[in-house]
């Protein structure tokens, strides 16, 4: 099942109405769970496999129940707005796919915090097939690119991003790449942990390239809170990242076992492969580390990183009135679950 990107235009005109619509719903963070334990939902931004393996390992070796808590994952394959499920209180903790998201559910008034990211680099990129690689923004001029909505939007940033006006075609398809091997488009707007993984299985040569190898950097897989939940369980949440960051290296140290532990219980009615579950792990992992969460911590965001070139890019995209990173960001969670 493809993790694509997508529904992020949906999901920034349902917050408001969805935000609105949650007030007052609780996700349980709030009561106590068994034998004192505190109860958290976090929701996830899509199915339950290996791309929240390192969160399920943490709760199957009981890495949460250590820190007191007991987390509840909710689906998120029918949810157009992670952000508006948060900030209206169906969650306490969640993900919110990008930071181009989180900034424009930020935009509507909802007053979340982002204490860490999963993915350091976007796993947002191009698939071409052979002979065709894509190494610089120059070599997409004039491609047929197949996309959604938003990857509309991803593409034109991306030629802004390195001082180009967009020169492509846009042609729509789904989620499945098909269109690619047929001809009908020269490159296929995908997430590189996901889509070309069954493809490279069967032996079929593609390639692959991130939007970050192209300009356009962006943290992925953002960890949020409501600026409340946060303030009023801070303990919760340090505790929450750093089970989480204790369950994702025991997966960086074992993708094997980390996705049987997802195929036999928090994914068992998808179908999940074992191999394919395998390989796109393998994928993720050299885009959720980086030279700063050696020294920092998995899940460390980079405020430099912030304030340059992601904010370029958010700039790029034509989003105006951007946050303050400092008041919406806090470093400090990281840190201090290395305590």
């Amino acid at each position: 099942m493809p993790r694509i990107r997508s529904r992020a235009l949906a999901g920034v005109v349902a917050l408001a109405a969805a935000g609105l619509a949650l007030v007052g719903c609780s996700g349980g963070g709030n009561a106590p769970g068994p034998e004192g334990a505190t109860a958290i939902s976090f929701q996830l931004d899509w199915v339950k496999d290996t791309g929240f393996a390192g969160m399920f390992v943490a709760d199957a070796d009981g890495y949460y129940a250590e820190e007191g808590l007991e987390v509840d994952f909710l689906d998120g394959s029918d949810v157009a707005s992670t952000a508006a499920v948060i900030a209206g209180g169906g969650a306490e903790i969640g993900i919110v796919s990008n930071l181009a998201r989180f900034v424009d559910a930020i935009g509507t008034g909802a007053d979340l915090v982002v204490v860490g990211a999963l993915y350091q680099q976007s796993p947002a990129g191009l698939m071409t097939v052979p002979p065709l690689t894509v190494k610089s923004a120059e070599d997409r001029l004039g491609l047929r690119i197949g996309t959604d909505e938003s990857g509309t939007a991803d593409i034109d940033t991306l030629f802004k991003v390195n001082g180009l006006q967009p020169d492509w075609e846009d042609v729509r398809v789904g989620y499945d790449a098909a269109p690619l091997f047929d001809g009908q488009i020269d490159a296929y707007y995908a997430y590189v942990t996901n889509q070309p993984i069954p493809y490279q299985l069967q032996g079929i040569d593609v390639n692959t390239v991130t939007f970050a190898d192209l300009g356009f950097e962006s943290y992925a897989g953002l960890i949020v809170t409501t600026r409340s939940f946060f303030e009023e369980h801070r303990d919760a949440v340090v505790g929450f990242v750093r089970a989480t960051q204790r369950g994702w290296q025991a997966t960086i140290d074992d993708t094997t076992a980390a996705a049987k532990t997802v195929i036999a219980s928090y994914g068992a009615d998808l179908g999940l492969d074992e191999p394919t579950q395998v390989a796109s792990l393998d994928a993720m992992i050299p885009l959720i580390q980086s030279a700063y969460t050696a020294s920092n911590g998995l899940l460390a965001m980079d405020p430099a990183a912030l304030a340059g070139p992601m904010t370029d890019a958010l700039v790029a995209s034509g989003r105006t009135g951007l946050p303050d990173f400092g008041k919406v960001f806090d470093a400090t969670v990281v840190k201090d679950a290395k305590k």
